[in-house]
């Protein structure tokens, strides 16, 4: 029996994007949106850059559950912001199933 976190309010809209070849041999992405409940987004850091232009790189962590199929590719989008996928994201299990999660480093870069 899994309990309910109250840390887990958070709803995200994952965007699985797979790299498909179009008619002219070019990889493009085909994307399909869709939303995952029960998850818990965390602010991590913000760092600004200044090299040339402005640029502010944002990193945030997801917590959800460990179903919902995030992959490398995949987009995050929370409160109209667009976060990457900074790595590859973990499936985390515990003894029981209570703690098991995905988690992932989610990234924006803005400049």
């Amino acid at each position: 029996m899994l309990l309910d976190n109250p840390l887990r309010r958070d709803t995200v809209t994952v965007v699985d994007r797979v790299p498909v070849e179009d008619d002219r041999g070019n990889e493009t992405w085909t994307e399909t949106e869709r939303e995952v409940g029960g998850c818990n987004m965390q602010p991590m850091s913000s760092t600004e850059v200044i090299e040339g232009k402005a640029q502010v790189i944002t990193r945030m962590r997801l917590a959800g559950p460990p179903d919902m199929g995030l992959t490398a590719t995949s987009l995050v989008r929370f409160q109209g912001v667009a976060y990457e996928v900074d790595g590859k994201p973990g499936v985390h299990h515990s003894f029981g199933g209570v703690l098991d999660h995905t988690e992932a480093i989610l990234m924006e870069v803005t400049g």
